[in-house]
């Protein structure tokens, strides 16, 4: 059967998933490979926008008339007095060496690069991330050591993301592949659901198949990022992925009775 046809049937089909039993481990690992591609791509476009709009924000953000600072002893040193706000684009740009201005009181909907006195703020394309300028160790830089670092990075975001990605999904997938086995061993523990005899590998290959539709959805939510649904996104899948399991055992079909012979 084409992988793509496969992929379909298992996202909604318990009777398809059952009859895949019959194929071989090797076809099984391959499209274990391909799912994992294919749920990757939007989180890879995802990361990718990220890394670049952040590099960007980053890079603009030093580039404006900013004050001359240091960082040093895990603070923010310079001789304003009053914090600063610039704006760029659809980005706000804020200094603040006095303390005035704290991360609780900036607005995660909004694209910011915050220079505060003890943390580095960056808020884009809807994710936020803090640094702590003591999370560096007792270091020294100044605007232009900063802005140099910047430089040098961004030219290396062509080989950067690229292998962050490869191995990202190297690891997922490997991930994947310890998840199919836990749910293979509990998929031999309820063994006795099925109406047919299986044995391991069976198992190990329906619960390769099973894991599409809950991969599937856990990907969508971990994209939509609603709260109530990311909190519970391990529970869900795991809930889903059984459940799909059981129902595929039983929809397994039923071997055939041998009707008596009668003797003449």
């Amino acid at each position: 059967m084409n992988i793509f046809v496969a992929f379909f049937k298992s996202l909604y089909s318990p009777t398809y998933i059952g009859r895949f039993r019959f194929l071989g481990i090797g076809k099984t690992i391959g499209y274990v490979f391909f799912l994992m591609l294919i749920v990757s791509i939007p989180a890879s476009v995802i990361v990718t926008q990220t890394v670049i709009s952040t590099t960007n924000l980053v890079k603009d953000a030093l580039a404006l008339n900013l004050p001359d600072f240091t960082i040093q002893n895990g603070k923010l040193q310079s001789e304003e007095e009053e914090p600063l706000f610039f704006q760029k684009d659809n980005s706000r740009v804020i200094f603040d060496s006095t303390g005035e201005i704290t991360i609780s009181d900036l607005k995660e909907d909004e694209e910011v690069f915050a220079l505060l006195q003890e943390d580095i703020y960056i808020a884009s394309h809807n994710e936020t991330y803090t640094f702590r300028y003591d999370q560096a160790g007792n270091i020294a830089l100044t605007k232009d050591e900063i802005s140099q670092f910047i430089d040098s990075a961004t030219q290396l975001l062509p080989i950067f993301i690229p292998v962050y990605l490869i191995i990202f999904y190297i690891f997922s997938t490997g991930l994947k592949f310890v998840g199919i086995t836990f749910l293979s061993l509990i998929g031999y523990l309820m063994k006795r659901s099925a109406p047919i005899s299986l044995t391991y590998r069976h198992i190990w290959i329906l619960s390769a198949y099973t894991v599409t539709l809950p991969t599937v959805l856990s990907m969508i939510i971990d994209i939509l990022r609603i709260p109530f649904l990311t909190a519970a996104n391990f529970f869900l899948y795991w809930l889903i992925a059984i459940t799909m399991l059981f129902v595929v055992y039983k929809k397994l079909p039923t071997p055939k009775r041998k009707s008596p012979q009668v003797e003449k």
